[in-house]
Formats: C-alpha cells, sequence, structure tokens
C-alpha cells in the first residue's frame, strides 16, 4: 500500500512511502518542508539534506 503525505498548504505531495498490507493508497495531510520554513515553523538548521558517495 503507498501512503501520499500532501501539504496543505500548497497542495503538492512530499513524501510517498509504501508499506506492506492491503492494496490500496492512503492520502495523508500534513506541512511540507518548505511552508513550514516559510512559515517559521521549523529552524533552517534542522532541514538538513544528507549526500552520500
Amino acid at each position: 500500500m503507498k501512503i501520499y503525505y500532501i501539504c496543505e498548504f500548497c497542495e503538492r505531495v512530499f513524501s510517498v512511502v509504501e508499506v506492506e498490507g492491503e492494496e490500496g493508497e492512503v492520502q495523508v495531510q500534513g506541512m511540507c518542508d518548505e511552508c513550514a520554513l516559510e512559515m517559521g515553523l521549523v529552524a533552517p538548521a534542522s532541514l538538513s539534506q544528507h549526500f552520500y558517495s
């Protein structure tokens, strides 16, 4: 089953998680990092990106 996290402000899918279980799709409302940062709810340091080579 796929779970789609949709930002309640910009209405874009910001995360997709696939879990074992019955086939289907579930939409979960939340807030993407970009909107959270724009609204001042998240400090920029906590939105770190990790790159591995």
